[in-house]
């Protein structure tokens, strides 16, 4: 039987803390106060939340048909929602690998080698993955990469957030005017429509409400990325990430706000190239901040 994964602590001095696992590079769990000073755990990671927490690659979101050509040469990828391919694949995607880590008592640093050919993919990759707690009450998530040959890359964390109560009542603000439209297979058409007048527009802050939602929202420098609040506890959550997109992705019980590249970017022309080359190096940040009102 192959042992468990390591899972360690990290907290700051304002009794906020994270627990973390090597496996995936996760979060588990992040111990917030309300008002009154109760704590509760604010990510949700039920083993019925797929992707619970944990950081997602090569390629978060989906590639169209499992393939791609990249200067010349064409890649097959592992297939594994139907003819696409989601979240890095079947073959040793970055959420199943034991990372190997280094902490401090506020911090841990994750790092993983990606082989050549894994999944499919061109290149091998050396990651890592960071989780810091600081002292202003903020958790800062960064994401690093190097290529020995050009490949894509696009990481993010899949985190299920509530900050207390039911989540149809979280109020939310994402400050996206565009956003991706999709088809009935959820691969981007390619273009970006305005979010005014349809039922995903969260430029105001609003109740997140019942309806399912699963969608990628052009931030275009937008600061900050988005806004949850909860009413009933009193917590507040704002996000800020130096990404070009936001995948909104909600359930019964909690929503995930996954800062990341647009989806199917290998395809598209019209979106940010997600190409990584030698000599390059891949870094995105998101910074989850949070208070009580």
């Amino acid at each position: 039987m192959e042992p468990p994964p390591p899972i360690t602590s990290i907290c700051n001095t304002n009794g906020i803390r994270a627990t973390l696992s090597s496996r995936g590079a996760s979060l588990l769990e992040l111990h917030l106060p309300d008002a009154s000073g109760e704590q509760m755990n604010v990510v949700d990671s039920r083993p019925s939340h797929r992707f619970a927490g944990v950081t997602i690659g090569r390629v978060a979101n989906r590639i169209r048909g499992g393939t791609f050509d990249l200067d010349g040469e064409h890649f097959e990828l592992t297939r594994n929602e139907g003819n696409h391919h989601l979240h890095g694949g079947s073959q040793e995607p970055m959420d199943e690998l034991l990372w190997n880590a280094e902490k401090t008592p506020s911090s841990v640093r994750f790092h993983i080698r990606s082989p050549h050919g894994t999944g499919g993919y061109p290149g091998t990759l050396d990651l890592q993955a960071s989780y810091l707690l600081t002292e202003d009450n903020a958790l800062v998530m960064e994401y690093s990469a190097t290529t020995d040959r050009p490949t894509p890359v696009n990481l993010t964390n899949h985190a299920y957030w509530n900050l207390g109560g039911p989540i149809q009542e979280h109020e939310l603000m994402i400050g996206a005017q565009r956003y991706a439209p999709t088809d009935k297979e959820l691969i981007p058409t390619g273009s970006l429509d305005r979010v005014v007048g349809t039922s995903i527009d969260f430029t105001r802050p609003r109740p997140l409400g019942a309806a399912p939602i699963d969608h990628t929202f052009d931030l275009d420098n937008c600061s900050p990325a988005a806004v949850l609040k909860s009413s009933q506890s009193s917590r507040c959550m704002e996000v800020q990430t130096t990404q070009a997109a936001l995948q909104l992705f909600t359930t019964e019980h909690a929503l995930c706000l996954e800062a990341q590249g647009f989806p199917d970017a290998v395809h598209q022309t019209s979106f940010p190239s997600v190409i990584l080359r030698p000599g390059e190096v891949y870094f995105q940040s998101t910074i989850h901040r949070f208070w009580n009102e």
